[in-house]
């Protein structure tokens, strides 16, 4: 039973981190598209960079006075796809974090939703019955046989016993104490004799 628990807290955290991994990759992945933007970031500067040489054409006779309004106009184009682009770059980054991250998280979570309660719930029960085995509990027995026939398979127990029950009743509880502490992965050597 322990080596199925080790498995499944192994394939448990091998499922995590790949998810993890994945969506760090595939987040990276789409920010980096966010350097597409910078060809139209590129485009409005050479429009502003055109929208300042019309500029210096105004003073020019015939050709300044008929194009030289017009810079202001293609400087604000240009400002335009600038600011465009910026927006642009910042909602694919913000895309690419969180797409990341719910790659990296809604796989996992019910999984560990689902799992880590239980063996949460299990770690404190180690925890408690290995201080009241240190403590030296004289009714530690009779609660780790009570534990051994309410947790385990039934098969199991008859390999114990022919009748755990009337052990309980009986007062017999070394063996199935013994399987309660195998069940928790805890040294038999801990529970005084």
């Amino acid at each position: 039973m322990g080596g199925l628990i080790r498995a499944l807290d192994v394939l448990l955290v091998a499922w995590v981190v790949a998810w993890a991994f994945a969506g760090i990759a595939i987040g990276r992945q789409i920010a980096g598209l966010a350097d597409v933007t910078d060809s139209a970031r590129d485009a409005g500067l050479a429009t502003q960079r055109a929208g300042d040489a019309i500029d210096r054409l105004k003073g020019l006779p015939l050709v300044g006075g008929a194009v030289g309004d017009s810079a202001a106009t293609i400087r604000e184009a240009g400002q335009s796809a600038i600011d465009a682009a910026e927006r642009g770059r910042t909602r694919v980054r913000r895309l690419g974090v969180i797409v990341g991250v719910l790659i990296a998280i809604v796989p996992s979570l019910p999984l560990l939703w689902l799992y880590l309660p239980g063996r949460i719930a299990e770690a404190g029960d180690r925890r408690r019955i290995l201080g009241r085995l240190r403590e030296g509990d004289p009714a530690i027995d009779e609660l780790l046989a009570t534990r051994a026939v309410a947790h385990l398979p039934y098969r199991t127990l008859l390999e114990i016993t022919p009748d755990p029950a009337e052990d309980l009743r009986a007062g017999r509880h070394e063996r199935l104490a013994d399987a309660e502490l195998t069940r928790l992965r805890l040294p038999r050597s801990a529970r005084a004799r």
